[in-house]
């Protein structure tokens, strides 16, 4: 068995890839699990991580997610909904806008209504929200949440007396999220809230190109009868199913950055 520093010290190395470390780590999972847990437990506690700690936590996170250890999906979204500032500085804005959201994915099976609660908290980062939002839509997708539900959700979302400002930024996300579940339905809803000043008010320009992708978007999903490939091509992958997961983990590691 190896030491818990090693192992530490080996995915914290911003310089060399940790390919053997990661195969081991992978293919001892309740040793993973015995080492990375408690820090994300931690973590999510707000209790302050050592130095080894918070260098190895975004492989160790991405381990924990591959690995679908048990109670790391707990574990992300306390950290995710209680200590936002601290997620936020040991993933790195490259992690928490590419990676966060496929983690979610990778964990999120069966937790549609924890997904969609933490995407309507208004008070953390819009990448948070976002990334709540990406894993609902991608359960939605599955068939893990009713059709008729999710509608009624994203409909909601829009008329409940707590929606974000018309120029906060998730109503991207809500509009990818309509047009990648072919929500057809709500296009007069959606068409009347850009118009109106509702939502997406920040730039008119952009308003614009936004909307036509949104229509886009919604025609392709409708006509896509290939799930497999449609969910491949607009990004719903959870982590670890891809070629060059690992390497483009370990490239995006907010150590790593901190080097260029």
């Amino acid at each position: 068995m190896l030491d818990r520093r090693d192992i530490l010290e080996n995915l914290a190395d911003p310089e060399n890839y940790p390919a053997d470390m990661l195969a081991y780590c992978l293919k001892n999972p309740g040793r993973s699990a015995a080492i990375f847990l408690p820090i994300l437990g931690k973590a999510a506690n707000g209790t302050e991580l050592d130095a080894l700690e918070q260098l190895s936590f975004y492989l160790g996170l991405h381990l924990l997610a591959v690995l679908q250890t048990p109670n790391t999906f707990d574990g992300v979204y306390r950290l995710a909904t209680q200590q936002p500032l601290l997620l936020a500085d040991l993933l790195g804005e490259v992690g928490l806008g590419e990676t966060f959201p496929r983690v979610l994915m990778r964990l999120g099976s069966g937790k549609a209504t924890d997904l969609w609660e933490g995407f309507q908290t208004n008070t953390l980062d819009f990448m948070i929200r976002d990334a709540f939002l990406k894993a609902w839509t991608y359960e939605a997708l599955k068939g893990q949440v009713n059709a008729v539900s999710a509608e009624r959700s994203l409909r909601g979302f829009l008329k409940s007396e707590d929606a974000p400002s018309p120029d906060d930024p998730i109503w991207s996300g809500w509009l990818i999220a309509i047009a990648d579940l072919g929500f057809s339905e709500l296009m007069p809803l959606a068409r009347d809230a850009v118009s109106s000043g509702r939502i997406l008010a920040e730039d008119e320009n952009l308003t614009a190109l936004e909307f036509k992708g949104f229509e886009t978007a919604l025609t392709e999903a409708q006509s896509d009868t290939d799930l497999p490939e449609f969910l491949k091509a607009r990004g719903y992958i959870p982590f670890g199913e891809s070629d060059g997961d690992w390497g483009n983990c370990f490239v995006n590691s907010p150590q790593s950055h901190k080097l260029s």
